[in-house]
């Protein structure tokens, strides 16, 4: 039964995370564009992240798409932190390719939440220590692999969040933020 439901899940990560995770979309005059349930803000979903810290990062990787399993940080505003190293293919493809989605859920999928947006690195000192100085299990491996929160490859970037998507039981809205 755990297996089953280990495959349930592992299918709902591919789909969301290839597709986004709740994209709601209407044709005008033979064009497609995402139709908005209004104005959300990511802190309206802060306990969802908080609870689900671990989720799926979908990025581009020269003409492919490419997704990975990465720990947020915290959020602020709109801004959803992450800390990745500069010597990472992934901080890389950063630069080149900011435009990046963020997908997470707890177990029973209630709700898949996706935040969509443009990435944003960051020197600030401040912020780097709060990321490094946190409790979660991200912020113990920045300080395991990073030593110090001056390590110059310790790269502190956010999702500065234009679109949150949300899919549960009551079906699928898209949100721009506020």
């Amino acid at each position: 039964m755990k297996a089953k439901m280990v495959l349930v899940g592992i299918s709902y990560l591919l789909i969301f995370s290839l597709a986004g995770c709740a994209t709601i979309k209407g044709t005008i005059k033979g064009t497609t564009e995402t139709i908005y349930s209004g104005e959300k803000s990511v802190a309206d979903y802060e306990n969802v992240l908080e609870q689900n810290p671990n989720g799926v990062f979908a990025n581009r990787n020269g003409e492919q798409i490419r997704t990975q399993i990465i720990s947020f940080q915290f959020i602020d505003g709109n801004k959803v932190y992450f800390c990745t190293g500069s010597e990472k293919p992934f901080y890389e493809q950063l630069l080149k390719f900011p435009y990046v989605s963020y997908c997470t859920y707890p177990d029973d999928f209630e709700p898949v939440l996706s935040l969509s947006g443009k990435v944003v690195f960051s020197d600030d000192s401040s912020l780097k220590e709060r990321a490094f100085n946190g409790s979660g299990y991200a912020s113990m491996f920045v300080r395991n692999h990073y030593k110090n929160v001056d390590n110059p490859n310790l790269k502190l970037f956010y999702i500065d969040v234009d679109e949150i998507e949300i899919y549960d039981s009551d079906g699928a809205r898209a949100y721009r933020t506020k």
